[in-house]
């Protein structure tokens, strides 16, 4: 049998190859510790702690439960959010919540690898009915319903109280919750209160934020599609908005460490008689950035002057031409980006958007090009032109609806 420290590395190296999302996160926080102080596995948020002595006598998918328990446990900030909540009915609320993601993605993660046993004691949700109300509550939302059934409990029980006026504590303290009898007095805590509830927060949904990018540069065969339940439910929690300029940043850097060419081959394979593609001896060339921008009426000038001087210091990061296509229902301007005229553009248009006009002139002009920006709310009729390589970066009052479905593309709200 392995030991718990080669379990924990195996399931690491897994997360990071096969399910990115989870492996980005787990990464980024501290090292997992040793503590005899925890029954079993918990977390404040920052670190992962485990008692070795009985973590060494559960099999490896047992292990993996509880690692990946306290894993969604941080993900979801539930040790910040219990602050000034009853610890015990905070944990049941907590434990409902993550197992039920572990159990609806234990296919894609046994498919990673990952083989997942639960516990006989785990709270499940037991019925379909049951799942689809729980998938509609926050944890403060179950909380709360946890919490008004144990006043009842006790409010409820006054003519089951003995001659002697003593209600058994035992008896006011079992709660039946989705099927599961549960004595809250017995109830194991697994959630540590961190020293810095707002830290703690602030340093998880940046963690979030860098793996959501890395999803999405990666794409979702790698990751294995994640539900959207739990997407909706984490970018509600952090009220995610991608700096779209961070995200290109990583998007051009990945280019650059796929490019390869046969005019410059790979020196390491020819003593074998094979001849292959070698990275570029220009390191940093990139293609044209195309930046289509919607102004139509939707974007303020601050918006629009803070888009243009990132795409600058991006495209001159990168040693790229930035190229601006200005569009509503006809192409407005197209002009290169440059330090003499990010801070004087003026914004043309208002009259509707058609975003197959900039599609179509981009074909037409048969432009070259890394990759395609397009800066708009998205209130349009779904494009009937499709080209490779556009991120979509959608205002924050923006829709989707008429891009959801262009492939090859991806979405990101600013």
């Amino acid at each position: 049998m392995l030991t718990i420290e080669q379990s924990i590395s195996r399931l690491k190296i897994n997360l990071v190859r096969k399910r990115p999302f989870y492996g980005v996160i787990l990464m980024k926080l501290n090292e997992m510790k040793e503590s005899n102080s925890t029954d079993i596995t918990s977390t404040d948020g920052n670190t992962i702690y485990y008692n070795k002595e009985y973590m060494e006598k559960l099999n490896e998918a047992e292990r993996n439960f509880y690692l990946l328990h306290q894993l969604y446990h941080c993900i979801f900030m539930h040790p910040s959010r219990m602050i000034n909540k009853d610890i015990k009915i905070a944990n049941v609320a907590s434990d409902f919540l993550v197992n039920y993601y572990i159990d609806m993605e234990k296919n894609e993660f046994k498919k990673a690898g990952i083989i997942i046993a639960v516990p006989k004691d785990a709270y499940m949700i037991k019925n379909e009915e049951d799942r689809k109300e729980l998938e509609k509550l926050s944890f403060e939302q179950l909380y709360e319903i946890i919490y008004d059934k144990k006043k009842t409990k006790i409010i409820a029980t006054p003519d089951k109280i003995p001659e002697d006026n003593n209600l058994s504590q035992e008896e006011s303290s079992i709660l039946t919750i989705y099927g599961n009898n549960i004595n809250l007095n017995k109830t194991k805590t697994d959630l540590i209160l961190p020293t810095n509830t707002e830290k703690t927060s602030s340093n998880m949904r940046r963690i979030i934020q860098e793996s959501i990018i890395t999803n999405k540069i990666y794409g979702a065969k790698l990751l294995g599609d994640l539900p959207g339940s739990l997407m909706r439910r984490i970018t509600e929690l952090i009220g995610m908005r991608v700096p779209w300029h961070k995200y290109l940043r990583r998007y051009l850097s990945n280019i650059l460490q796929d490019d390869t060419s046969f005019d410059t081959p790979d020196k390491n394979h020819i003593y074998r008689g094979l001849i292959l593609p070698g990275p570029y001896e220009d390191e940093n060339y990139i293609e044209d950035i195309l930046f289509l921008i919607d102004t139509s009426g939707s974007i303020s000038e601050d918006d629009l002057n803070n888009f243009l001087y990132q795409a600058y210091n991006i495209c001159n990061d990168f040693e790229a031409k930035g190229k601006v296509i200005f569009f509503d229902s006809i192409v407005q301007d197209v002009f290169e980006i440059s330090k003499e005229n990010i801070n004087k553009l003026p914004i043309y248009g208002g009259q509707g958007t058609d975003v197959n006009i900039a599609l179509e002139y981009v074909r037409n002009e048969k432009l070259n090009y890394s990759c395609i920006l397009v800066l708009t709310d998205g209130y349009f009729s779904p494009p009937k032109i499709f080209l490779r390589n556009i991120i979509w970066c959608l205002t924050e009052d923006g829709t989707e609806e008429a891009i959801k479905d262009y492939k090859g593309s991806t979405i990101i709200r600013i």
